[in-house]
């Protein structure tokens, strides 16, 4: 059954092309929609089209936000079972920060040019980030989330320029470099918990870093 959403006279967006790239935030729980029973996707693409219809003609789109906020939580809800753990391990911090070896790192698909780009369809691979990387030579492959607010301040997602400042005004001891990229959407997480995660810890831990903080999207 093809199911195709229709804007206006000319423009069609097929629905596994949506589903897989979404552009903007309030769109990226529609990727849950690839496991969806095709009767359920089309009763919210059409619920979508109706609520489109009315904020057309009124200027009053908060219904549409509204839906997109509870269908996308629903939706996710069916297919993405939470993990569960016996316990929650915990490292406190026992340097002074102006002592301590810090890094940032980052769930955002940043990359440098040459390297090889994140797959967009779930890559649970990492990207080494040299601190001093040009901005114009840093790329970013992710499609689950809004990234036009990338170009304009890379920091939002990776810190690094952050970080240095905080060096070199004695705030932190020391900035970890290379630091660490990943490509957050992995729908099969067995690849991160058991392979490029536990990599990348013990790499901090070789390093001597005693903080870490990860810019989430």
């Amino acid at each position: 059954m093809a199911f195709t959403l229709k804007l206006g006279e000319n423009m069609a967006i097929e629905k596994l092309d949506l589903i897989k790239n979404p552009e903007t935030a309030p769109f990226s729980k529609l990727k849950y929609l690839k496991w969806t029973p095709e009767d359920e996707v089309a009763e919210f693409f059409n619920r979508l089209f109706l609520l489109n219809v009315a904020a057309r003609e009124t200027g009053d789109w908060s219904e549409v936000d509204r839906f997109l906020e509870e269908q996308g939580d629903m939706i996710a809800a069916k297919v993405a079972v939470p993990m569960a753990f016996d316990d929650t391990p915990w490292a406190p911090f026992k340097k002074r920060l102006s002592e301590s070896k810090v890094a940032v790192m980052t769930t955002g698909g940043i990359y440098v040019e040459g390297q090889t780009p994140f797959d967009t369809d779930g890559d649970w691979s990492f990207r080494e980030i040299p601190l001093d990387t040009p901005l114009d030579r840093l790329r970013v492959a992710h499609t689950h989330y809004d990234t036009a607010g990338i170009a304009e301040d890379v920091d939002s997602v990776l810190a690094i320029h952050r970080l240095l400042e905080m060096e070199a005004e004695g705030m932190v001891g020391e900035a970890l470099t290379p630091t660490y990229s990943f490509m957050g959407y992995i729908p099969e997480p067995s690849g991160l918990m058991e392979v490029t995660g536990p990599e990348v810890a013990e790499r901090l831990k070789d390093d001597g870093v005693d903080g870490v903080v990860i810019g989430t999207t």
